[in-house]
């Protein structure tokens, strides 16, 4: 069995079927990236994997337990602890990125650790400040994101997804809204993580970035898959 397995996801928007039975297998230490045009449903499918999006035909399997499954025709989703337990198994980091402003960047990283998972503040800071050393923002750690560039935002956002020491990563569209001079900080960190071994879902306009980083492509258009293969077959 696959790490994660969707099978025959459909999703639909009032009358619009955005995602028309959709499957995908990713297994463990993969780097899967997913291209293709806009609206062609490549965030969609990562925001149902994350249950920020329900789904309305399908099932979708972590490690052989269900976060949703179809019965008799409708889905039908884990109870909230399952749910729980599943998704705190992915860390997801968005193309806007979310931040707090009134909280400083070391208050953003801990938030979670210490809100959800009811850590103590001082037992998580040693790993942020680890965390932040590896990205090369330590010494920003005091300050609030007002006063960082959009590289540095998105690093940050990174790291408050990885402290909380997820095991599949899940990136929508993380460079869509840098400059290009700050695109290669950001690439540099996921690189980083995929030479670590960390499981990974990214959903990318960057062809170059894509074709290095991933060993399977997913080519999404109009809600399917269209194509399906390593880099160098596509």
């Amino acid at each position: 069995m696959s790490f994660i397995e969707m099978r025959n996801i459909r999703k639909d928007f009032g009358k619009n079927t955005i995602l028309h039975g959709v499957d995908m297998n990713l297994e463990k230490g993969e780097v899967i990236s997913i291209i293709g045009p806009s609206g062609a449903g490549k965030s969609t499918l990562l925001r149902c994997l994350n249950h920020l999006e329900l789904i309305q035909g399908g099932s979708i399997c972590v490690e052989g337990e269900y976060l949703a499954q179809e019965k008799d025709g409708k889905v039908v989703y884990a109870d909230d602890v399952t749910a729980r337990r599943i998704l705190l198994r992915m860390g997801m980091v968005f193309q806007s990125f979310n931040l707090f402003p009134h909280m400083t960047v070391l208050d953003n990283i801990l938030a979670a650790p210490v809100y959800v998972k009811g850590m103590k503040r001082e037992d998580v800071i040693p790993t942020a400040d680890a965390l932040l050393d590896k990205v090369g923002l330590l010494n920003k750690k005091d300050v609030y994101p007002g006063s960082l560039s959009g590289g540095q935002k998105q690093r940050i956002a990174m790291i408050r997804a990885l402290i909380m020491k997820p095991e599949i990563m899940l990136f929508d569209e993380v460079t869509a809204s840098l400059d290009p001079e700050m695109v290669r900080e950001v690439l540099d960190v996921i690189m980083e993580l995929a030479k670590e071994g960390m499981t990974m879902l990214i959903v990318s306009h960057e062809m170059q970035f894509a074709r290095a980083v991933a060993d399977r492509i997913l080519f999404f258009d109009q809600g399917v898959i269209e194509e399906e293969g390593t880099p160098s077959e596509l």
